[in-house]
Order: C-alpha cells, then sequence, then structure tokens
C-alpha cells in the first residue's frame, strides 16, 4: 500500500476520532489505538524488508550477526515504547507515558549492554 493511501487513511481516522472526542472519549482513545495498530500492521512488509538487507549485509561482512539482531531489538523496543507512549499521552496519561519511555530507554542500555561490553575488551586488549 503506497504511503499516500496510508496517509489518508489516518488523516480521515484522527478527523473521525477527533469529531467522536467531545461526545465519547473512550471511543476516541479506541479509534486512536485501532490507527496505530493498523498502521503497525502495514509496516510489516517495510520491516521484513529492512530485516531481509541487513541479514545480506552481515552475510556479505564478515560481522558477528548477534550484534545485528540487538540492532533489530533495539528498534523494535523503540518503537512499541513510542506506540505505547503516544496512546497513553492521547489519553491524558501523561505521567504514565514518561515511565513508558524510562522504562524502555532502560530496557534498550540493557539490551545493548553486551555491545559495550565487547567494546570495552576490545579497547582494553588494545592497551
Amino acid at each position: 500500500m503506497s504511503m499516500g493511501v496510508v496517509m489518508a487513511f489516518v488523516i480521515i481516522g484522527v478527523i473521525f476520532a477527533l469529531s467522536l472526542k467531545a461526545k465519547s472519549p473512550e471511543f476516541s482513545s479506541l479509534i486512536s489505538v485501532a490507527l496505530g495498530l493498523t498502521v503497525i500492521s502495514l509496516c510489516i512488509d517495510r520491516l521484513r524488508y529492512i530485516v531481509d538487507s541487513l541479514k545480506g549485509i552481515t552475510d556479505s561482512i564478515d560481522v558477528d550477526k548477534g550484534y545485528i539482531i540487538i540492532l533489530i531489538k533495539l528498534i523494535g523496543i523503540a518503537y512499541i515504547c513510542e506506540f505505547a507512549a503516544g496512546i497513553s499521552r492521547d489519553a491524558g496519561y501523561g505521567a504514565v507515558a514518561s515511565q513508558i519511555e524510562l522504562m524502555g530507554k532502560l530496557t534498550m542500555l540493557m539490551v545493548s549492554l553486551p555491545i559495550l561490553l565487547s567494546l570495552v575488551e576490545s579497547i582494553t586488549g588494545l592497551m
């Protein structure tokens, strides 16, 4: 599906959600979640292409596949946390959104620790 069609769909959905917000805020939040899930499902083909391209790169050069897996996990964590924080913020829970973002950042740091440790080992090995 083309980017223009997806954006038109999203804009129409947002206008519909805004029109319902005054009368029925719970349905407005449900529309927001449904729009987000729909867009994420439409992005799966693009994400699959990116993952396949990264696999092709790792096959052609000598890079540890564990690093690419960590990179993909980091991207996934970032998208999931951004989506959840956006939904929380739209529902009026800004504090919860900030906590989701903090949890995402800490999780990303935890997942990336093997790369940091490997980098430190490489640096100390050169000394």
